[in-house]
């Protein structure tokens, strides 16, 4: 049973640390592009932020995946760790390549694989809703980015003081990077330890402190290469377009916490980055939002193949009992 339990803190370590690497981005991503703040001043904020939402707000996401996709009893800890790993292998793929996806999906399509293997009855209207919430979320990030965008320009245009302006510049890209880490926290790290819940392996605040943590040591060491996608390879941001796709997404994010959720956040602010891309007429470049979509169809059915793949593995190995 201990090397039952290293080996699943290990794979929830894993994923944590791919999401850090892969969708911190989406937190300060348009705020480094922008030139607001350097590297490591974003991922101080990150780590700050996503500890705070992870342990206060996390609860609501982790409770969806780890007992609302696949019924409460279903998943255990063999399970779980297979969930993770499945997802783990695929999101470390695209972030080698510099691809924005979804951990979100990655993750929801480890666990619907799973329990399609254990012929567990998955919970397809709650699969349903998820979804929807995937579709929505990206449009919905995009359309309060242009609000904010004419509002916050409106703003700016009756300051005189540049010095003000730039101060405002940078607070306002540091607010907004806080907000989108903190809703960061709350839902993106409950998909790296929603299965530990749910197989009953962690509480959730408990939970919420070891993934914010994993996943802070993934935004130090191996985000930069995404950012550089969200920041700078989209679109041209300046600082109110920044603020505008930040705060945006962030907004969108938020609303689906509330409802526990798991949307994905690389989804909200690329939705937010090509509202305002749209709206300052600086367009969008269409090869890369094209990979990015495609990133996006493919995550949650390749993570279920790699899921029922590996579950296979699993059981070939001996290493399922009573499976």
């Amino acid at each position: 049973m201990d090397a039952l339990w290293l080996a699943v803190v290990s794979v929830g370590f894993y994923i944590a640390w791919n999401i850090g690497a892969n969708d911190s981005a989406n937190a300060m991503g348009t705020a480094v592009g922008a030139g607001v703040i350097t590297f490591r001043q974003a991922t101080l904020t990150i780590a700050i932020f996503v500890l705070m939402g992870a342990y206060l707000e996390g609860y609501r996401v982790m409770k969806t995946v780890g007992k609302g996709i696949v019924p409460e009893g279903y998943l255990t800890l063999e399970l779980a760790a297979i969930a993770l790993l499945s997802a783990g292998i695929w999101v470390t793929i695209a972030t080698i390549k510099g691809l924005p996806v979804s951990t979100t999906q990655a993750i929801v399509g480890g666990v619907v694989g799973v329990g399609i293997s254990i012929g567990a009855p998955v919970r397809w209207y709650t699969l349903t809703k998820i979804v929807l919430a995937w579709v929505l979320s990206p449009v919905i990030a995009a359309l309060v980015s242009i609000i904010l965008y004419k509002f916050y320009g409106f703003i700016i245009n009756r300051i005189k003081s540049v010095k003000n302006i730039e101060l405002l510049y940078k607070w306002s890209a540091v607010l907004g990077g806080s907000y989108m880490a903190f809703n960061f926290g709350a839902n993106e790290v409950a998909n790296a330890t929603g299965p530990l819940v749910g197989a009953g392996f962690m509480a959730p605040k408990v939970a919420g402190i070891f993934g914010a943590l994993s996943l802070s040591l993934g935004a130090l060491t191996f985000s930069y290469a995404v950012m550089y996608t969200v920041g700078k390879k989209i679109t041209s941001l300046g600082p109110i377009s920044a603020f505008a796709a930040q705060f945006g997404s962030a907004m969108a994010v938020s609303a689906a916490n509330i409802l526990g959720l798991p949307v994905s956040s690389s989804q909200a602010i690329v939705g937010g980055v090509i509202g305002v891309g749209l709206i300052t007429g600086h367009g969008v470049e269409k090869s890369t939002i094209k990979d990015i979509v495609f990133g996006w169809v493919a995550t949650p059915l390749t993570a279920v193949v790699i899921s029922l793949a590996v579950f296979n593995l699993f059981k070939i190995a001996g290493l399922l009992p009573g499976l």
